[in-house]
C-alpha cells in the first residue's frame, strides 16, 4: 500500500537511535541505506533533521534540504515542524522565522505543533513579545491550543512576570 518495508525498517532503526541519542549509529544506518539499496524518503529526512537538531547541528539543515529537493522530495508539515524545532533550539530563531514564512508562502498552513514550537523557542530566547505574537497568530488562525500549549504558556507567563519584576527593579533603583 505504498510503504516500502525496507525503507520503513531503516527509518525505524534510525528513529530509535535518535531517541536514544546514538547519533553516530544513525548516520551509519543512513550510509548503509545508500542510494542504490534504499533511497532516502521524506521520513528519512525528518529523522536526519531531528538528529541534527538534537546534536546542535541545525546549520546543516539547509544542505540536507537541498539534497532532498534535488532528489525530487518535498517538504510536508512534519518536515517543516522538525526543521523549525531544530533551528529554534539551535538558537537560529531568525532562520526559523524565515522558514515559517516560506512554509506559509508554499501553501502549508501551520498547525498546533508549528505554533507551539515557535512560542516555545521565542520564550526560551527571551523574545517574549514575539512569543505572544505567535500565540495571537495561532488563535487568529483558529488553531486550538492543546496540553503542550498550556505547558508552554505557563513558562511564557513566568518569563513575562520575571521580566516585569526586573523592569520594576531597574526603575526603582534609578
Amino acid at each position: 500500500m505504498g510503504v516500502d518495508a525496507v525503507s520503513y525498517t531503516y527509518n525505524s532503526i534510525m528513529s530509535s537511535f535518535v531517541k536514544k541519542g546514538y547519533f553516530d549509529q544513525t548516520w551509519g544506518v543512513l550510509s548503509e541505506m545508500g542510494s542504490n539499496l534504499c533511497p532516502a524518503d521524506v521520513a528519512t529526512y525528518n529523522i536526519i533533521i531531528q538528529s541534527l537538531g538534537k546534536t546542535g547541528r541545525a546549520d546543516l539543515a539547509s544542505s540536507i534540504l537541498d539534497k532532498l529537493m534535488k532528489e525530487g522530495g518535498y517538504l510536508d508539515i512534519v518536515m517543516y515542524n522538525t526543521l523549525l524545532n531544530a533551528l529554534g533550539k539551535g538558537g537560529r530563531i531568525d532562520d526559523a522565522i524565515k522558514l515559517f514564512e516560506q512554509m506559509r508562502v508554499s501553501g502549508i498552513n501551520p498547525d498546533v505543533v508549528t505554533f507551539n514550537t515557535l512560542i516555545e523557542v521565542h520564550t526560551k530566547a527571551g523574545r517574549l513579545k514575539d512569543a505572544n505574537k505567535f500565540l495571537r497568530m495561532m488563535l487568529d488562525a483558529g488553531c486550538a491550543p492543546n496540553h503542550v500549549t498550556d505547558t508552554i504558556l505557563d513558562i511564557l507567563g513566568k518569563e513575562m512576570e520575571k521580566s516585569c519584576k526586573q523592569k520594576a527593579t531597574i526603575e526603582f533603583t534609578k
